[in-house]
């Protein structure tokens, strides 16, 4: 059951995360953040490193999990939860590399 949850989290981290990245390399700031857009990207980066590390945190995280849970069918589980937080962590490290080349 936290595998499908690590699962659906992950997704939605990896499709909602490169869309608002972009958003933000093309100037959007949020209405609610009080300060310039260099402040603004400067606070983004930090949520997009924090991102990516907490995706390769999760997916080393399942791999210990995928090799616990040998006897069952768990392990294929977390492969995939696994996967998907690995691919977290690379749009991370994508649109960390991005944002952090923009003027600021």
């Amino acid at each position: 059951m936290l595998e499908l949850l690590a699962i659906a989290l992950g997704l939605l981290v990896a499709v909602l995360l490169p869309i608002e990245a972009s958003k933000v390399c093309n100037g959007w700031m949020r209405p609610s953040f009080k300060g310039s857009i260099g402040e603004f990207r400067a606070a983004y980066l930090k949520q997009v490193t924090y991102f990516m590390w907490l995706g390769v945190g999760i997916g080393l995280a399942h791999i210990v999990i995928a090799t616990l849970n040998v006897e069952n069918g768990g392990w294929l589980l977390a492969l995939v939860a696994m996967v998907i937080w690995f691919a977290v962590g690379g749009i991370g490290y994508h649109f960390r590399g991005k944002i952090a080349r923009l003027p600021a």
